[in-house]
């Protein structure tokens, strides 16, 4: 039962960083207060997570030579891979409603639609696209492992 609680503690703590580190990206590049509560709502569950993971690990210090490393890797990568994964859904919807937008595309003379390149943002691209190997080995690495898990 510690074992299980000391891995969802470490999968959580590492969760609200991934999610502090893009609240703080976020209120960098637009200033909105919506993105600094997230920052600071995961500022107060790091710390007391991290707590948390120091009171257990002081209790008793054997827990983190009973842990397998092999578990928390494959749980790494099924994370890492259903983080990037939603990055690239969350583009793709957001492409989809601005092609769904009549403002961002004109009818030519023959009835066709011609779209103006505000749909696609390169910033968004470059995302996809960068995220894309990591997304690959992340995906491949936790279905293997998990084929493979005894």
């Amino acid at each position: 039962m510690k074992f299980i609680l000391l891995i969802s503690l470490i999968v959580s703590i590492q969760t609200s960083l991934v999610i502090h580190v893009i609240s703080l990206i976020g209120y960098i590049s637009t200033k909105e207060i919506r993105y600094f509560r997230n920052f600071m709502v995961t500022t107060a569950c790091n710390i007391f997570i991290s707590i948390g993971l120091a009171i257990m690990v002081a209790i008793d210090q054997k827990i983190l030579s009973g842990l397998k490393l092999d578990l928390i890797f494959i749980l790494e990568s099924g994370l890492l891979f259903i983080y990037m994964l939603a990055v690239k859904v969350r583009l793709t919807i957001d492409i989809i409603k601005r092609l769904k937008n009549t403002e961002n595309y004109h009818l030519s003379h023959f009835g066709k639609k011609i779209y103006h390149t505000t749909i696609i943002d390169f910033k968004e691209v470059m995302t996809y696209f960068v995220t894309f190997p990591f997304t690959m080995m992340a995906g491949a690495y936790f279905i293997v492992k998990m084929m493979r898990y005894k």
